[in-house]
């Protein structure tokens, strides 16, 4: 999604103050502190703040929204946790961190403005990009974290909300601590990306453990936001954060409850001529091999294996992706796995 018009943009501005405001609220009631620009660290008390933000201390758990910054739909998430923490509904009982990842994207409807945030935790050398630098800072509170919730969205439609991370049997467990039903997505034997550690992976890479999330398609859908809520809530009981009075109900379509999916085959990008992806694709669509999935100059790209569609890549010309830099895969294809397939 790209932000279509001024009016959308006003809401992502209205959206970052009404954070910023909860943020200043929640300063003054409770005790905090904040480990970088735009995050706060909140807890029960002052030495739980004050433990959990010295050298070598921990955060329980944190939530980050808009890491690129087009995908908005945790934004309101994480403005509700402190709504509700402010209004006493959440109890806190352990301390949380909530960041916003890339708001200068996010004001411009941009995934990113000099490369993608979500590649650049744990690199050696990032350069002056406005994402490497704002990457160091949010890895002050990622390498704190024992827990990361990461709040993402798709750029075409999704057929189902789903957990999305780096293996690790502690990964998945706390994914099935926040819902039974939702599907998992997860994968071994490689980084997701060659340019650098996403959230999650950092996060796994210091010794905690963390999930990302993918709502939906992006914007600002209610049905996604609560779902969101809904799965924040039930983290913060898990991981014994928060006393909290209310849960959300989660549900996945029927087709997809409890169901986990790993990596079956990749579609790389072309990226010198004309590239054309099929219309109509969409997230956990069902794809047959040899179907035609895009066209590159006069040759046809098809499928290589039955699967399901995960992240089809559409560059439509007039939105800022077009002027950026091309993707490296026009999309993966997934296939179902049991619980007896995983690693180790």
């Amino acid at each position: 999604m790209q932000i279509p018009s001024q009016t959308t943009g006003q809401q992502i501005d209205q959206h970052i103050e009404h954070f910023r405001n909860a943020v200043r609220a929640t300063r003054k009631r409770f005790a905090s502190a904040e480990v970088a620009p735009d995050t706060i660290c909140i807890g029960p008390d002052v030495t739980s703040v004050q433990n959990a933000t010295a050298p070598g201390g921990t955060i329980n758990l944190s939530f980050m929204a808009i890491v690129h910054g087009n995908e908005v739909g945790g934004l309101p998430v994480v403005t509700r946790l402190l709504d509700q923490i402010l209004t006493g509904e959440i109890q806190l009982k352990s301390t949380i961190g909530i960041a916003l990842g890339n708001i200068e994207a996010a004001r411009v409807g941009r995934r990113f403005l000099d490369r993608d945030l979500n590649r650049s935790f744990g690199m050696g050398s990032l350069g002056e990009s406005r994402e490497g630098q704002r990457a160091r800072q949010l890895q002050e509170l990622l390498r704190r974290s024992r827990y990361l919730f990461d709040i993402h969205q798709t750029r075409e439609p999704s057929q189902t909300p789903f957990f999305i991370f780096p293996w690790a049997r502690r990964s998945f467990d706390f994914a099935r601590m926040i819902s039974k039903e939702l599907p998992i997505v997860t994968h071994w034997g490689g980084s997701f990306s060659q340019d650098g550690m996403c959230s999650d992976e950092y996060v796994n890479a210091k010794g905690g453990t963390g999930i990302t999330i993918e709502l939906g398609q992006s914007g600002f859908d209610p049905e996604q936001i609560d779902i969101g809520f809904s799965c924040a809530i039930h983290a913060l009981h898990a991981t014994g954060s928060a006393d909290v009075k209310q849960f959300g109900i989660l549900r996945a379509p029927k087709e997809f409850t409890s169901s986990i999916y790993t990596w079956h085959g990749m579609i790389p990008y072309p990226q010198t001529g004309e590239v054309t992806l099929m219309p109509g694709f969409e997230n956990f669509q069902t794809i047959v091999a040899g179907t035609l999935v895009a066209r590159h100059n006069d040759q046809e790209i098809t499928a290589p294996v039955s699967g399901r569609l995960l992240f089809p890549k559409y560059v439509r010309p007039g939105t800022p992706d077009a002027d950026g830099p091309r993707p490296a895969e026009l999309c993966r294809i997934m296939k179902n796995i049991s619980s007896e397939e995983l690693p180790a």
